[in-house]
């Protein structure tokens, strides 16, 4: 039986869950083993349990720290740090946990989280390498693009995806890098991709687009691509211009830019609740679509997520818990935009500048007078921790140009499918690898991006 992520969106049955929640999982994989083999037990609900039991051994590698060395982390890395500083952010539900046997288990991130969230933590960081956005960089791009109204960059990235030393054994491998794909701000003419030519390249207008290698290893030695493409930025000022199309050759929605797309776009009875009342008597989709993005980004807090195989409906769980990083966020605006009958869809990639690469997510959403228009709920978030409503409204509308686009449908497939597991069966970042027998997890290979060409156009 093959992994169905779709599965996900049904409930587990109560023993079950009561297992899953205590953290008895040797338990949860018995009771799943016991239904497995019972005759009663749906084809349907098969697939739910047998996708679970491949989810299981996932929690531990990430939630690694007990109490103690979650408090040892923190005094680490951060100046003065109490433990009942701890207690109070757990309180906030700002501290990912799960538990284990009855003890409490830390998300490896939830530290980077506090410092990155919460300003009077990130003062007191130790860390001299961890990033602690002020908002400096966001200013002169911003004088820029206002003055000359579009603003366009060249890129040149070489991608490389090798198997960590420990888990690699000879034999057939097959593995997915992310490259550029045809977009609002992605024009198919400037993208050029050079590989092996025992690569398959994916269609430009893939859903995730990636080239896929199949290749047989007698010695441990990377996947390697180099790609080229630029990223060029309309800059649009939806509530105060005249309508226009900001990007004019971007076709028009789909059916599918306003439906539920299980298991994480759903919606629920919460999420249709809480999108009428943010709504409230606004009719116009713009100015609803703005409302959504505002409680977002003034609400919503900032927060590293453990694997998104490991979240139930994601934007549920974004407006429930009220933090997420941002995919999540993206999810939560476009789930809530197309309850509200606002066409919405995904994009994610990598962040690229001279420097340093990145994985980060963001959504589009249409209006008939502006047509598809952008929105990065997390970056707008970032704006509202600096006090910086510029920032925090430009990205209601806009993007920046230092970004690559591989992704336009959340959840899709690769045009050349795996058959085992995904490391990430939601989008595709920092690629896939499987062998003849296993998908690999990505704590068992390394994606590398480098810089190779950074050009003002």
């Amino acid at each position: 039986m093959s992994f169905n992520y779709v599965s996900l969106a049904f409930d587990l049955p109560e023993d079950l869950m009561r297992a899953k929640m205590s953290g008895r999982f040797d338990l949860l994989n018995d009771l799943i083993d016991a239904r497995l083999s019972d005759k009663r037990t749906s084809p349907i609900m098969k697939e739910r349990l047998y996708t679970e039991k491949l989810t299981l051994s996932r929690w531990l590698k990430r939630f690694i720290y007990d109490r103690s060395g979650a408090v040892a982390l923190c005094k680490r890395r951060i100046r003065d740090f109490e433990e009942k500083e701890l207690d109070a952010f757990e309180k906030i539900g700002m501290v990912d946990y799960i538990f284990y046997n009855g003890e409490k288990r830390y998300l490896s991130s939830f530290c980077s989280t506090l410092i990155k969230t919460f300003p009077e933590i990130g003062a007191r960081s130790l860390d001299k390498k961890e990033e602690v956005d002020d908002g400096t960089a966001f200013k002169p791009f911003f004088e820029e693009i206002s003055e000359k109204g579009c603003v366009g960059y060249e890129f040149t990235v070489k991608s490389s995806l090798r198997i960590e030393d420990g888990a690699f054994k000879p034999g057939a491998y097959l593995a997915h890098i992310p490259v550029p794909a045809v977009s609002a701000q992605q024009r198919e003419k400037d993208i050029k991709i050079v590989c092996d030519a025992d690569a398959v390249v994916s269609s430009p207008a893939a859903a995730q687009r990636a080239v896929c290698f199949k290749r047989h290893l007698d010695e441990n030695r990377p996947f390697e691509v180099e790609f080229s493409y630029s990223s060029v930025i309309n800059y649009v000022r939806p509530l105060e211009e005249k309508p226009h199309l900001a990007y004019p050759d971007v076709p028009a929605p789909t059916r599918e830019d306003l439906s539920e797309q299980y298991p994480n776009i759903v919606f629920t009875p919460y999420l249709k609740q809480l999108a009428k009342w943010i709504a409230g008597d606004e009719t116009r989709p713009l100015y609803m679509a703005k409302r959504v993005y505002d409680y977002i980004t003034l609400n919503v807090k900032y927060s590293f997520m453990r694997p998104y195989v490991l979240i139930d409906r994601q934007a549920e769980y974004c407006a429930l818990n009220m933090k997420g990083d941002c995919g999540i966020q993206a999810l939560l605006f476009i789930t809530l935009c197309r309850i509200l009958g606002i066409p919405a869809r995904w994009q994610s990639g990598l962040t690229v500048d001279r420097f340093s690469t990145g994985d980060h997510d963001w959504a589009q959403f249409w209006t008939d007078g502006f047509g598809w228009l952008f929105a990065d709920p997390s970056y707008g978030g970032g704006g509202a921790r600096q006090e910086d409503e510029i920032k925090r409204n430009f990205f209601f509308g806009n993007l920046d140009p230092f970004r690559m686009v591989a992704n336009r449908v959340y959840g899709a497939d690769f045009e050349v499918p795996k058959r085992f597991m995904r490391s990430d069966p939601c989008d595709s970042q920092d690629g896939e690898i499987e062998s003849e027998n296993m998908g690999l997890d990505g704590s068992l290979f390394d994606k590398t991006d480098t810089t190779v060409k950074f050009n003002h156009m």
